[in-house]
């Protein structure tokens, strides 16, 4: 009876942290959609919550290089996966994470605001590399695994005379930016900007996390977009917690 107690327990605690982690999301797609973006022109002054769409260009701590294309951006996330076997199943296993970012601008047209990135929510475009066992990686890629401890190249071989046979795992590698002129929408806490010269177009605000706003989130779509990438993360997490519990309240009543 030990065995099957544990089992149904693991499935409930696996079943909570689902429905807890969908459930987070969708309180953000609650806070993105409650109210409509503002001017930036409107943030002149302004403290607290706000939120803003427009175009992302360069402030003056200029760009970033992603990791895996090289590319300058304002911000980026990576991760690299391996793809793992258990018996007959087969399932991505995350190796490394990473982000990096650096402040960028915020131009609507009726005015420039400064957007600090640390701690955002990022959501971004997805460009993945995927490589199967035994191939060379493209030179960032190959730099990248020399560098870190975290993930393994995956290039063995085994020479069977009459054939060679790849050993290894397939990974993928997947690199989220914003681009500099990217569409971008910005959910954040309004405070007190850096000074700026007599006649600049930024006004006298910076967006970026804290306290009185319940999330920060950073996104290269418009507020809908951005609503409804988040809420299909939260809606399949949701219901995948609901149905672990539902499993082990089945259990339990028979």
């Amino acid at each position: 009876m030990v065995l099957p107690q544990l089992l149904a327990l693991g499935a409930l605690a696996v079943g909570c942290y689902l429905f807890y982690a969908g459930g987070r999301r969708l309180s953000t797609v609650y806070h993105v959609l409650r109210s409509d973006p503002l001017p930036v022109r409107d943030l002149h002054g302004r403290r607290g919550p706000v939120e803003i769409e427009g175009r992302a260009v360069e402030g003056d701590g200029g760009t970033v290089t992603a990791p895996f294309t090289g590319s300058r951006c304002l911000a980026y996330t990576y991760e690299v996966e391996e793809l793992r076997q258990s018996g007959k199943s087969q399932s991505w296993e995350t190796l490394d994470t990473g982000m990096g970012g650096v402040d960028f601008v915020v131009d609507d047209g009726t005015g420039r605001v400064l957007v600090d990135p640390a701690g955002a929510d990022i959501h971004l475009e997805s460009h993945s590399v995927t490589v199967p066992p035994g191939t060379e990686l493209p030179e960032r890629l190959a730099r990248y695994v020399a560098s870190t401890d975290a993930v393994d190249p995956q290039d063995g071989v085994i020479d069977l005379r009459i054939t060679q046979v790849n050993v290894g795992n397939k990974q993928r590698f997947t690199e989220r930016r914003l681009d500099v002129g990217e569409t971008v929408y910005v959910y954040g806490q309004a405070t007190r900007g850096p000074a700026v010269e007599w006649g600049s177009s930024l006004v006298d605000a910076q967006v970026g996390d804290g306290s009185a706003t319940p999330v920060f989130v950073v996104s290269d779509t418009d507020e809908r977009g951005t609503a409804w990438r988040i809420a299909r993360s939260g809606l399949w997490r949701t219901g995948l917690g609901l149905l672990f519990v539902a499993v082990v309240a089945a259990g339990v009543l028979l």
